[in-house]
């Protein structure tokens, strides 16, 4: 049997499904509408020329003050020579507004329609109204903290990509089943694999091509967050793949894979000592061989341990120390599933003992509030 807390996000997600079906029909009167309407209806503050041609949407769902840490962000992507537009569904409370308009090149305010990709599609309607063709254009939400380590340079890595469209990780989603016991039996691939939407290059040569422009003028938004997963997140993947455009991310799964199976026993064991788990049975597992001697069976043994865990999890959410280690991605999700709570608990473990550099002040004090909340969760959702 699952655990109590993926019943209870399954059983969410259930109702979703249900309640997605008179919604596909009643959305499609609201769109047009919305569409009609909507450049009176989004408000936009900045008056600044830009300053090269290279841009950064971000989009933000921020209803009370700004977090410090997303103006760090603005500010890292100003620095590296972005025009950084904050695109806020639902507006901005009037000192947030203040804050965040003096910080960007453009604020758009505009009403909570269509989550993120939502807002992506009005920012980049806006770009081309301004008659602007980026350089390079980048796509973040609000839904991590980055760059926790602010001397990195995962964007200078994107933008030496040879991908079309390149993100921070490749993600293949899956679906586990359990025994009684809350064992997993096995793992289920259920969609394509495609780039996680926190962060995404566009290149300008992508920006312009038939099959992005057509994406963002056909794209249908919804208040539906499993549909904006399958047309947004999925479905841009999918349309630049059916175009014949490649993609493409700084981490995926089997480049974690292969990074792993290169390593020492001692950094091994270190990724085990920082590992996060969402199943007792993997937990249990993890124990087990942190205590075990090393002997001549270990590595392998711990090898094929983490093989199994990352062919069935986020191996970034699990093995958040690895990772950094390998990619320097420096990114925290905010996701509320348990995997992520757990995975946040050990990153910032990982960082106050000096095993993972950060020195963005201001999202390590918001991590270490997000960290308290998510041990009192963790009590109250056990297995």
């Amino acid at each position: 049997m699952p655990p109590a807390w993926k019943l209870k996000r399954e059983l969410l997600r259930l109702i979703e499904q249900v309640t997605n079906i008179p919604r596909v029909v009643a959305e499609r009167a609201l769109r047009t509408a919305y569409d009609q309407e909507r450049w009176t209806k989004i408000n936009v503050t900045g008056k600044a020329s830009p300053t090269g041609s290279k841009y950064c949407i971000l989009l933000v769902l921020q209803q009370g003050d700004f977090p410090k840490s997303l103006l760090r962000t603005c500010d890292f992507m100003t620095k590296k020579g972005y025009n950084v537009i904050v695109v806020a569904n639902g507006g901005l409370q009037d000192g947030a507004r203040d804050k965040v308009a003096a910080n960007v090149w453009r604020l758009l305010e505009r009403p909570n329609f269509g989550y993120d990709f939502g807002g992506f599609r009005d920012a980049i309607h806006f770009v081309q109204r301004l008659g602007i063709a980026p350089k390079n254009l980048i796509l973040m939400n609000d839904s991590i903290w980055f760059p926790m380590w602010t001397g990195s340079d995962v964007i200078e890595r994107l933008e030496a990509s040879s991908d079309d469209l390149t993100g921070l990780l490749l993600h293949v989603p899956t679906r586990n089943e359990y025994d009684k016991q809350g064992y997993k039996l096995r793992t289920t691939r259920t969609r394509a694999e495609h780039i996680e939407s926190y962060v995404t290059m566009v290149p300008g040569r992508t920006f312009s091509s038939d099959a992005f422009q057509h994406f963002w003028h056909a794209y249908e938004q919804t208040n539906s967050k499993l549909l904006t997963i399958k047309r947004g997140e999925v479905g841009l993947s999918k349309a630049m793949i059916q175009a014949g455009l490649t993609i493409g991310a700084l981490t995926r799964r089997r480049s974690f894979l292969h990074e792993i199976s290169t390593c020492s026993e001692q950094f091994i064991a270190d990724t085990l000592r920082y590992a996060a788990y969402s199943d007792k049975g993997s937990e249990d597992e993890c124990g087990a061989l942190l205590a075990a001697p090393r002997d001549d069976t270990w590595r392998d043994r711990a090898l094929a341990h983490i093989g199994r865990v990352v062919q069935t999890r986020r191996f970034n959410a699990s093995f958040g120390w690895a990772t950094e280690q390998f990619f320097q991605t420096t990114f925290i999700k905010k996701n509320t599933d348990r995997l992520f709570q757990v995975g946040r608990i050990r990153f910032l473990e990982a960082i106050e003992n000096g095993d993972i550099p950060c020195d963005n002040i201001e999202a390590l004090e918001e991590l270490r509030a997000t960290v308290a909340a998510d041990r009192v969760a963790i009590k109250q959702n056990t297995y």
